[in-house]
């Protein structure tokens, strides 16, 4: 059992044309990016909202326009498993720091991953 403090969570969608970010093969369509609040829900979610100049994360090489973003009241690697198990997701991406998840980048709507992480719309 991990001891690591869970935060809440949050969802930024992207609408993404067909490019490569990093080593990432993005198809078009929208996606969810699953991250975790920390200290401040607002300044994370605001930075990839504002897609940063300065590249540091997976998220900040994506070639997408930021659409909008929920806050949620789970953890960060909640979330990423229930939608692993129901979306398409590029593998590997954003999610170095959560061996149990394939990834924290996947491609579907904000109705299916409220409906995935039992919350309803």
């Amino acid at each position: 059992m991990s001891h690591t403090k869970c935060f809440k969570s949050y969802v930024v969608f992207f609408l993404c044309d067909p490019h490569v970010a990093a080593k990432f093969v993005i198809k078009s369509g929208v996606y969810a990016y699953v991250g975790s609040c920390g200290k401040s829900c607002l300044k994370r979610v605001t930075r990839h909202l504002n897609r940063p100049v300065k590249k540091r994360w997976h998220v900040d090489f994506l070639n997408c326009a930021a659409l909008y973003a929920v806050v949620l009241p789970l953890c960060e690697r909640e979330v990423a498993k229930a939608l692993a198990s129901r979306c398409d997701y590029i593998p590997g991406f954003g999610s170095t720091d959560d061996p149990d998840s394939p990834s924290h980048l996947f491609r579907c709507q904000l109705d299916e991953v409220l409906q995935y992480v039992g919350l309803t719309v």
